[in-house]
């Protein structure tokens, strides 16, 4: 079984190459690149913003626990994220299922999860010239797939847990309904903010999957596109 689950995630032993750097002595490294304009030129807000998502990372967990794996190597520290964003993509969904989201401690805890989502997704955007070639695109694909649905299901923890939707919702679902309505720009009307904050907080999230649909996906899909024609 251990053989089988080791050729499932890691591939070939070959493949798990050691690492140079530390996820941390990376991101050193980056944040050098960039103020030396190294291999951008860019200055104000794009290098401010630049910098900022470099330097944000250090306040999560994912940088953490890829500098604790990659310690291990290529493929261990490149499982081990998947695995972590796995488990941010459900953890959303298991605090309103079993009625977690009614205390603000757990609202808090999804924003922040949700957080390091929108920002990590926009570093590799924004800081793409600063990585090196990942080993699939179609890999990160699927990851953000994952990161679209947590993102989802995280602004459903939000509307329950602050109580934004009044007392038409009946259940979880009702929430996770409206919150990827709303993600889909469909907007139904059945279900509605009741408060500035809920139509603000609602505002938010319709800009930000437009951002993410628009900016992200269409990123990742010419990659894929061009990685298609080299190996035709």
């Amino acid at each position: 079984m251990k053989e089988i689950l080791n050729k499932l995630f890691f591939g070939k032993p070959e493949y798990n190459t050691k690492l140079r750097y530390t996820a941390y002595q990376t991101n050193l490294i980056y944040l050098k690149r960039i103020w030396n304009n190294a291999k951008h030129h860019d200055v104000g807000f794009e290098k401010i913003l630049r910098l900022f998502l470099v330097l944000i990372q250090f306040v999560f967990p994912g940088l953490h626990i890829r500098n604790y794996f990659g310690k291990m190597g290529a493929m261990k520290r490149n499982a081990s994220t998947e695995f972590y964003v796995f488990f941010k993509t459900f953890l959303p969904l298991f605090f309103l299922l079993s009625g977690l989201y009614q205390h603000k401690i757990v609202v808090f805890v999804s924003a922040y999860f949700m957080t390091e989502t929108i920002f990590y997704v926009t570093s590799v955007i924004f800081v793409s010239d600063m990585f090196v070639k990942p080993r699939s695109y179609r890999r990160n694909i699927l990851m953000l797939f994952l990161n679209y649905i947590e993102i989802c299901l995280n602004f459903a923890v939000i509307y329950a847990g602050l109580h934004l939707l009044g007392d038409k919702p009946e259940t979880a679902v009702d929430y996770i309904y409206f919150s990827i309505v709303t993600a889909t720009t469909i907007g139904y009307g059945d279900l509605h903010p009741i408060s500035h904050l809920g139509k603000m907080i609602v505002c938010v999230q319709a800009l930000l999957v437009l951002a993410f649909i628009v900016l992200f996906l269409n990123f990742f899909g010419s990659k894929v596109e061009t990685l298609h024609r080299e190996d035709e």
